[in-house]
């Protein structure tokens, strides 16, 4: 049913607060390699696993187990993002007998078009998002792959270096060294080329912010280990020159427990970088994306201390730490500091982002609210989650509306300020 907020949600520009887009180059060197398939996001994929049990058929090839398995997962929020972004792009149904059809629809949209003039068209026009805050996961921090003819102009970028959070043995140490051109010798030197890498990459891209998504390596609680404790643990891996892939403590590094006081001290280094330059950051709580995560330690709640000690940090808490929604809006209530993030979320579970959204805007300031991040790999993905969002954004104010607690003029300012401008003001993009 249309409703003047409704509608004013679904053509009003929105902030990206995350996402994971290839640059140019590898998007042209793909391009011909995409199909129906891509539509799926990187997620829905994770949910076709799910709806294969725990004995999945052997026997299906990849386009037969999409074909055997998509009609039980259009229903989940994945799915729908998918369905919605089909519709939306190609007026098409995401189904099996449609799958050719869509290949040659999503081949046709991209062909003729430059790698930035497909950005532009998905991300921009179809997706109508104004700013993206782009993860360098992608690429590590590489700055190479970051030069000006690699991305739109209004993409930001995020430092990240996953492998801090699981040093166990040399690797991430050389991997570093590799990077940065250092000796890392000592626990002073690799603090120094840490700081290092982030520096290099902020030269080379305009840096909005630290991601960390240490929760798809450990727990969320970290310690404060003394200087001392971090040497102990750096001399003890740096004496082992074996690095074993995955990392493991059965002769070539150390134990986890060993090397915990090297990662929560280089973790509080960090925060006192952000702290210096003021360059919030992005921190990864809650449903972890794949399959077999565990859930055990991602809370927000774990960060409390950190919350605490950094006062001066501002801190982007990702993807609503679905499934604690109701704990990140007391955090984000409690703590000038905390921002509370619906990236992502919407396509995990619309029904409980709806719900989350609802709640905050009760308790929490909704400038310290930010209402989208498609989290996808490729532009057009965008699209369905953007729409996905939208829905809900629209339906939660369209509630308050109704329920007489927000005037039709507050429902627009709040939704101005969580779809686009709390993200550009976190960011100084005003």
């Amino acid at each position: 049913m249309a409703s003047s907020i409704r509608d004013f949600v679904m053509s009003h520009p929105l902030f990206c607060h995350h996402n994971h887009h290839f640059n140019f180059k590898h998007l042209d060197r793909e391009r011909e390699s995409y199909d129906y398939r891509s539509l799926l996001g990187g997620y829905a994929e994770s949910d076709l696993v799910t709806a294969a049990g725990a004995r999945p058929p052997q026997e299906l090839d990849e386009t037969s187990s999409v074909a055997a398995l998509w009609p039980k997962i259009r229903t989940t929020g994945y799915g729908r993002a998918v369905t919605l972004g089909c519709r939306e792009l190609f007026d098409l149904e995401y189904s099996p007998e449609n799958f050719a059809e869509i290949t040659d629809a999503l081949q046709a949209s991209i062909a003729g078009r430059s790698a930035a003039e497909v950005y532009d068209y998905f991300v921009r026009e179809k997706a109508n998002t104004r700013w993206v805050l782009n993860d360098g996961h992608t690429y590590g921090n590489d700055p190479a792959e970051y030069g000006d003819d690699a991305y739109p102009e209004y993409y930001r970028f995020t430092w990240r270096m996953d492998s801090l959070w699981g040093t166990m043995d040399r690797g991430p140490i050389d991997a570093l060294q590799r990077a940065t051109d250092a000796s890392i010798t000592s626990l002073d030197r690799f603090v120094a080329a840490m700081n290092a890498s982030i520096s290099r990459f902020r030269k080379a891209v305009p840096l909005a912010a630290i991601k960390i998504a240490m929760a798809y390596f450990r727990d969320l609680a970290v310690g404060d280990p003394t200087k001392h404790e971090a040497e102990a643990a750096f001399n003890q891996i740096v004496s082992r020159d074996t690095v074993h892939e995955p990392v493991q403590q059965d002769g070539g590094g150390v134990s986890a427990r060993e090397a915990r006081p090297l990662s929560d001290y280089l973790f509080h280094r960090l925060m006192e970088r952000a702290d210096d330059e003021d360059l919030p950051v992005q921190i990864h709580t809650g449903y972890l994306a794949g399959n077999w995560g565990s859930l055990n330690s991602t809370k927000a709640s774990y960060l409390i201390p950190i919350f605490e000690k950094y006062r001066r940090v501002r801190f982007d808490i990702m993807h609503a730490s679905w499934p604690w929604t109701s704990e990140l809006g007391a955090i984000a209530k409690n703590y000038p500091n905390v921002y509370a993030d619906l990236c992502w979320a919407w396509a995990m579970n619309p029904a409980e982002s709806e719900r989350a959204l609802s709640e905050w805007l009760d308790g929490v300031p909704f400038n310290k609210l930010f209402g989208y991040g498609a989290d996808t790999g490729r532009p057009w993905c965008d699209v369905g989650y953007a729409l996905q969002a939208r829905i809900g954004i629209a339906r939660v104010l369209e509630q308050k509306i109704e329920a007489g607690y927000f005037s039709a003029e507050t429902a627009e300012e709040v939704a101005a300020a969580v779809m686009l401008r709390n993200g550009e003001e976190f960011l100084g993009l005003r």
